[in-house]
């Protein structure tokens, strides 16, 4: 038969020849109790550490008046950046303003030259999507198709000068170009209030936006210099500025664009030039005796 070691702890007093202690440990035994030991020392010297100044000495510990300070740093830090973002965003759109050279686009082909996407990324559009793109198409042909003209009828709208004559090309466009003759002011094409009055470097010119009755909006660029300031209300008719500056061919027109409830119209449509209506003679018959 197999015998199983056994081991013994024994505790005397020699003084007295007496045992005070007498353990018989097997070894799975001896092992728990070794094991209990180390975890009470564990816990005994992390007590220590934690609830006494050893806390100090441990790595990357910081105190709590450090730790408050260093917290207010990082949110002061972060508000700088922040205003630091906003004027430095300011700056560059007054040199993206200032700069004639730059070709203007528009804030979606903006965000794609900041964020180019890779072909692979992009996925054909859904049935959803293609629903829905075609649903708002729908909507925007009926708002400028019926319910502008419908909202026009009972609007009396003014032509930019007496003189002026939309360029071919841009009657049927949504930016109208109305050529100038050197002496002629611009005018107001209906009643409203004056939205903005500045000048775009870029548009070689002053900018005049005009916000009109029924929900009419009119944009009027390359002016000379204005005679409304914004806040100011107008008439139909009323001069806002004088003529444009010539081009560099010597061609003076002013750009005109319009909205109706956000939707862009044809302005043509709304200010365009009458055609010249030709009355035919009715020839004099004298009345006949009976």
């Amino acid at each position: 038969m197999k015998r199983h070691p056994k081991y013994r702890i024994r505790i005397e007093d020699e003084s007295r020849l007496e045992n005070l202690v007498d353990i018989t440990l097997s070894p799975w035994w001896l092992a728990a109790a070794a094991a209990a030991a180390v975890v009470i020392l564990i816990l005994i010297a992390g007590g220590i550490v934690m609830t006494t100044p050893l806390r100090t000495l441990l790595p990357g510990y910081m105190k709590q008046s450090e730790r408050s300070a260093t917290e207010d740093n990082i949110l002061r830090l972060d508000s700088i950046l922040g205003v630091y973002e906003q004027n430095q965003t300011y700056l560059d759109n007054i040199l993206k303003t200032f700069d004639i050279s730059r070709v203007p686009t528009d804030s979606a082909a903006m965000t794609a030259n900041l964020r180019e996407l890779s072909p692979d990324s992009l996925l054909p559009p859904s049935p959803l999507e293609r629903k829905f793109v075609n649903a708002m198409e729908e909507r925007e042909r009926f708002n400028i198709s019926v319910l502008a003209p419908l909202a026009a009828d009972g609007m009396m709208f003014s032509p930019l000068s007496d003189n002026g004559i939309f360029s071919a090309n841009s009657r049927t466009e949504k930016k109208g170009k109305v050529i100038m003759t050197s002496d002629e002011a611009v005018k107001s094409v209906a009643d409203g209030s004056i939205l903005a009055a500045y000048y775009s470097p870029g548009e070689g010119g002053y900018v005049i936006i005009i916000q009109h009755a029924k929900g009419f909006v009119s944009r009027l660029a390359r002016l000379g210099s204005p005679m409304v300031a914004a806040g100011d209300n107008v008439l139909a008719g009323q001069i806002l500025s004088l003529g444009p500056r010539p081009d560099a061919k010597g061609r003076r027109h002013v750009e005109v664009m319009m909205w109706h409830n956000g939707m862009p119209v044809i302005p043509y449509d709304y200010i365009g030039n009458p055609e010249p209506t030709v009355s035919k003679e009715i020839p004099f018959e004298a009345p006949r005796g009976r």
